[in-house]
């Protein structure tokens, strides 16, 4: 399976107060006539799909429009998570209605990682990919507050709650791709090898010690 990656769209964006749309719908355009020519399996589109909480109807007209072009070009799977520029709930709104396109959609982290996590089948049934869909990790998402926590402290709890949450989102991931067996079933069966699953995990992160 053909996987691409994408992100940081910024759907709704201005430059000098000058919009952007054109810009935009030239960019999915694009984007969509690569998925078409390279025979892409899952798109991953991973985090700031638009570039404020509240986008406007020209930036959702392009975000439904291209997500309908994925459905009709032969792509099974598109998987869309939240970043730190995403309204969670916007994005999971229509959650119900896009998984009838086979499009996933994470906008919020999981008060339990492992719910966060996607098994995306064939035509057959069997699992082809395991998607550890994170979203953008809010400070609430992933700490308790202190009163009286010095900055250090917070910032210290902060990565060790992110590096928690992966951690348990990984190992339900790798779990299930080590159980998946042919016919989409998932245990141990006698005489049956589980098939090799592969694993994907996004995220929509901050780097640190950049530059």
């Amino acid at each position: 399976m053909i996987i691409l990656h994408t992100s940081d769209w910024h759907l709704g964006q201005t430059l000098h107060n000058a919009r952007r749309h054109e810009e935009f719908e030239a960019f999915l355009g694009w984007l969509l006539g690569q998925v078409r020519l390279r025979g892409v399996g899952a798109l991953l589109i991973c985090g700031d799909v638009f570039d404020t909480i509240s986008p406007g109807p020209q930036a959702q007209k392009l975000y439904y429009n291209f997500l309908t072009g994925v459905a009709g070009c032969g792509c099974r799977h598109v998987v869309v998570v939240g970043g730190n520029h995403d309204s969670p709930s916007f994005l999971e709104a229509p959650r119900e209605l896009l998984r009838a396109m086979s499009v996933h959609v994470v906008g919020a982290a999981a008060a339990n990682p492992a719910d966060e996590i996607l098994c995306l089948r064939d035509e057959n049934g069997d699992v082809e990919l395991i998607v550890c869909a994170v979203p953008f990790l809010r400070d609430r998402d992933v700490r308790r507050v202190e009163a009286s926590e010095e900055v250090d402290d917070k910032d210290r709890k902060l990565v060790a709650g992110i590096r928690q949450h992966y951690a348990e989102a990984v190992e339900r991931a790798l779990a299930l791709a080590c159980t998946e067996t042919p016919g989409g079933t998932t245990g141990s069966t006698p005489g049956v090898r589980p098939r090799a699953v592969p694993v994907v995990a996004t995220g929509h992160l901050f780097a640190t010690g950049a530059s």
